[in-house]
């Protein structure tokens, strides 16, 4: 009896994917944003008059951003982090080391490039670990002390001036600031060879006189932290290490605040990872490693104090990818306190506008970047706008977190989220749509709040690539709303894709999705529902032999273009197996073996199975399959 019902349900998800599909579109906004931002592509082509715009700032905008600045393509690690004229600041080390990045955020979610503030050459082979402080003698002014690194990896800390903002800086002369590196009575330091004497960070103690450390290695080859007391911001004094440790493992990015009584160094241990916390009650004495707890997965940690005795806490993060370059990002969150004992707060990333409302398929949501590229396999893109998306089948929620990128939770996972409810003001909402084409049970909707009705709804087209769909708002104005996302589908493909959701002032009509060449057709099974955005998806023949297998079957696919093509092997429940490749032939046939094996090399148990053709992302073919052994 079970079997004969995934196949009758296997024959309708194969209507549903090769049939001509009728919905009409979905979409949502973000309440706290209130910026429209068509995004950096232009898809939208928005009609350039309408006689009583509604005002934008009113208007509900769902972009699903979170707290997180990357730069791609680029290198970013050790930062400051500052608050300066209405802005959130970020200088960073960026281009291998050779100059500091600049960004700046209003929200720390969206965030501005700007030209690069400062260079390495021709002082330096290299610079790291930009700090900055506010420069009391001139208000506005602000110093960075950095860390200069020589061809022979011998490092010492250099000190910059603003000129007025944080967009310029301009080395300080050695008359004015004479690079500082730890005393060689007790430091192993020398201008001619790997030395350490990086990540300076200043601080000004209850006494109001100025401390700053460093990274630096004892006599003895132990880690240590180093400890020079200034006069002012300029003029300093080695009064030897805060801190020396009892092996070689080097401390790094050294942070320090004073709060009840005691000081709180923040720091990484080379070859031990992670943020560490320690504390003691004096500044020269009292530090015990012993009592150290690991709070963050991240490195070089910055506290901004947000006041309640809260900080943001900010931290950079790397992650190897499938092409052997690397993911870099610097994420932001919230530290606490419970008694002397810092936390990290973690907001809930869909926000308060996100409720969930049963299941566990967003439990891990949004996405963060382009996870299933990460992955190496399933890499059309996606795309999705700024850096964070809705995809039911991804699990990677943003850096730090535990998952790495390229994870992903499968079709299994079934669930539903609603915003919260707003009024309509503008004349349309627009969106971005990808996934299964599961029109019944994956879909983005828009609901009137007072009956429960749905008013419009959007599914996938069999494709992770999202298209830009829209809904005409007019009629609803004053309206009380909310959207719903819904995955309720662990068939293959049975995920949804939701991005950049907003209300718009003017009406507008989205680009034609892929390969389809004039407007929407009629809905055929509904001709009250009007246009849809309905496309056929293509499909090929699939069949296997033998079936029921035990322990190895072929899969054979005909209808083929030449190319190579992915063999997506599902258990019952809608989990990804395996994935095998085929290479058709000029013939349009190709053919691959399954040996009943997981992914992990492991046998399956018995039971029926889901064999899903796919290119670029789009399931063409299902075929069910059936191991008895």
């Amino acid at each position: 009896m079970r079997s004969s019902i995934l196949f009758l349900l296997l024959i309708q998800m194969v209507f549903q994917l090769c049939g001509a599909a009728s919905t009409t579109a979905a979409g949502s906004g973000d309440l706290s944003s209130g910026v429209i931002s068509v995004g950096p592509d232009e898809r939208l082509s928005r009609a350039t008059t309408y006689e009583h715009p509604g005002d934008p700032a009113l208007m509900a905008s769902f972009d699903f951003e979170g707290p997180v600045f990357v730069e791609y393509g680029s290198m970013i690690k050790d930062h400051a982090f500052i608050f300066a004229d209405g802005l959130y600041h970020l200088i960073y080390i960026t281009d291998g080391e050779k100059s500091f990045g600049h960004a700046t955020s209003v929200d720390l979610k969206d965030w501005t490039l700007h030209e690069r503030v400062l260079w390495a050459e021709p002082e330096f082979n290299r610079i790291y670990a930009p700090h900055i402080v506010e420069f009391s003698d001139i208000p506005g002014y602000y110093l960075m002390y950095y860390t200069g690194v020589n061809d022979h990896i011998s490092q010492e800390t250099c000190l910059a001036f603003s000129t007025g903002d944080l967009s310029a800086w301009i080395p300080a002369v050695p008359e004015r600031f004479e690079p500082y590196h730890p005393d060689t009575a007790w430091a192993l330091w020398d201008e001619t060879s790997w030395s350490n004497c990086r990540d300076p960070f200043f601080f000004i103690d209850t006494d109001d006189t100025g401390y700053l450390l460093n990274t630096a290695t004892a006599k003895g080859n132990f880690g240590a932290i180093s400890l020079a007391r200034f006069d002012g911001f300029f003029d300093y004094e080695d009064i030897g290490p805060l801190y020396t440790h009892n092996n070689w493992h080097a401390l790094e990015s050294p942070f320090m605040i004073y709060r009840s009584g005691r000081y709180h160094l923040f720091f990484v241990e080379e070859e031990v990872g992670g943020i560490s916390h320690m504390s003691s009650p004096s500044l020269q004495g009292g530090w015990d490693i012993t009592y150290r707890a690991i709070i963050d997965n991240g490195h070089a940690c910055e506290l901004l104090d947000a006041g309640g005795g809260e900080y943001l806490f900010s931290r950079h993060s790397a992650y190897a990818l499938p092409d052997g370059e690397s993911l870099y990002s610097i994420r932001i969150d919230t530290l606490g306190w419970t008694g002397d004992l810092p936390e990290i707060r973690i907001e809930d990333p869909l926000g308060s506008a996100w409720t969930i409302l049963r299941g566990t398929a967003f439990d891990r949501q949004p996405v963060f970047g382009d996870n299933p590229g990460w992955r190496g396999v399933d890499s059309v893109d996606v795309d999705f706008e700024g850096n964070w998306w809705i995809g039911t089948f991804e699990r990677f929620d943003g850096p730090v977190l535990g998952a790495l990128p390229g994870s992903f939770q499968g079709d299994g996972p079934t669930g539903a989220i609603r915003s919260g409810t707003f009024i309509v003001t503008g004349r349309s909402m627009r969106l971005l749509v990808g996934g299964g084409h599961y029109p019944e049970t994956c879909y983005v909707a828009l609901f009137d709040a007072a009956t429960g009705t749905m008013l419009f709804s959007e599914t996938g087209r069999g494709t992770d690539a999202m298209d830009e769909r829209c809904w005409d708002l007019k009629g609803l104005r004053g309206s009380e709303v909310y959207l719903e996302i819904v995955d309720d589908s662990s068939l293959p493909f049975g995920h949804i894709n939701v991005d950049g959701i907003f209300e718009s002032p003017f009406p507008f009509q989205p680009a034609l999705p892929p390969d389809e060449d004039g407007p929407p057709e009629k809905d055929i099974d509904d001709p009250k529902k009007g246009a849809t955005n309905a496309v056929l998806i293509p499909t090929i023949s699939m069949s296997s032999h033998p079936n029921p297998f035990n322990p190895a079957t072929i899969i054979e696919l005909s209808g083929l273009e030449p190319a190579r093509y992915g063999v997506r092997i599902y258990d019952i429940s809608g989990r990804l197996v395996r994935v095998l490749d085929v290479t058709a032939s000029t013939d349009g046939r190709g053919s691959v073996r399954w040996n009943g094996l997981d992914s992990g090399g492991g046998p399956v148990v018995s039971g029926i199975y889901v064999a899903a053709a796919a290119r670029n992302g789009k399931i063409l073919s299902v075929h069910k399959l059936v191991l008895m052994r």
